[in-house]
């Protein structure tokens, strides 16, 4: 095993009575690489290497340490800070630390108290000592009677010290439901011969929790437009009112962006009519498509909404003015809405 493996391997597997069975000699000096993944603004680098400096002299935080502490903040949000401890080196990893605090500072003692005690094996002598893991006393010394006289003495039964308990698993961070309410412009791609124009209001209800899995419905409303298209024998004039529906099973998450892929549904009724021709007339079609498409937001509260859909079009009606069929329904449907909304 490498040296930096083996050095972690002794530090985690100390005897009981908090004296380490091999790993720092007294006076050493223990050194870690810090590394913090996410959530910039909730926990830094060097927040995290000042907590850990003032409470033991005897760790050193260097880029090329054998020993790596890899900090990963999975949820930022006020009142739920989810952050993750992995220490590891060469040959020996451990199992991932989670914490769940109540605020970022909170979630920074956390880690650096776990870092601090892990690699100085002599903040548990100090725990057993009566002192902090600063070195303070813990509490002042209690009152004791006076000796009795020596013939009264009995023997006293050796005295035990106990290692203090590792920190308990946290457990893991609830699930809560998640609102939202957008309302986006939204140009639509394929079903008239020119781009399409109009407005959509969506409504989304879904679950918030960590990890990938957190499955949310969109339902949206559109209504969009393109009137008098000059084509050969006349102008024509398109309508499509629909609705649409993305179920999306799984959340990616990039500090305050949720990007949710999804499968989706667009189904409605498509108006057309035709002007300046020897044949005026008006029709309306269904029309419906299905495919995929793309949700994310931006924010905390007040959001930044933006969706990508992409579907094949499974009502592809023709259009003609006069005998001349000018138009055709496009194979693939495409939607690009933009536009902003409440997230709670």
């Amino acid at each position: 095993m490498p040296p930096g493996g083996a050095l972690l391997v002794a530090l985690l597997l100390q005897s009981p009575n908090g004296a380490p069975g091999t790993g720092l000699e007294e006076g050493a000096v223990a050194r870690a690489r810090l590394e913090v993944r996410g959530g910039a603004e909730c926990l830094s680098r060097s927040d995290l290497a000042s907590r850990v400096a003032a409470r033991s002299a005897r760790i050193q935080l260097a880029d090329d340490a054998a020993i790596s502490a890899l900090v990963s903040v999975t949820s930022a949000r006020p009142g739920n800070v989810v952050a993750e401890l992995v220490l590891a080196a060469a040959g020996a990893e451990q199992p991932a630390r989670r914490f769940v605090a109540r605020s970022c500072a909170e979630a920074a003692d956390a880690i650096a108290v776990i870092i601090a005690v892990t690699l100085d094996p002599t903040l548990k002598r100090r725990a057993a000592s009566g002192l902090d893991v600063a070195g303070n006393p813990a509490s002042p010394p209690a009152a004791r009677p006076a000796d009795p006289p020596a013939a009264d003495k009995q023997p006293a039964p050796p005295a035990t010290v106990e290692s203090p308990a590792r920190p308990a698993p946290a457990p893991p961070a609830g699930t809560r439901r998640q609102l939202g309410v957008y309302l986006a412009g939204q140009t639509i791609f394929g079903p008239a011969p020119g781009v399409m124009p109009g407005l959509a209001l969506y409504g989304m209800a879904g679950l918030d929790r960590a990890g990938l899995w957190a499955p949310a419905l969109f339902l949206g409303a559109t209504h969009i437009w393109r009137a008098n298209l000059s084509e050969p024998g006349g102008a024509a004039s398109f309508t499509l009112d629909a609705g649409n529906l993305d179920a999306c099973p799984l959340r990616l998450r990039w500090a305050r962006l949720d990007a949710r892929p999804c499968a989706s549904a667009l189904v409605g009724r498509m108006a057309s009519s035709g002007a300046d021709t020897d044949q005026p007339a008006s029709v309306s079609r269904p029309f419906a498509a299905a495919g995929v498409a793309l949700n994310a937001a931006f924010g905390a509260t007040v959001e930044l909404y933006l969706r990508l859909g992409i579907g094949m079009t499974l009502t592809r009606d023709s259009y003609e003015l006069g005998s001349a069929v000018f138009h055709r329904a496009g194979v693939i449907t495409t939607s690009v809405s933009m536009g902003g909304g409440i997230g709670f």
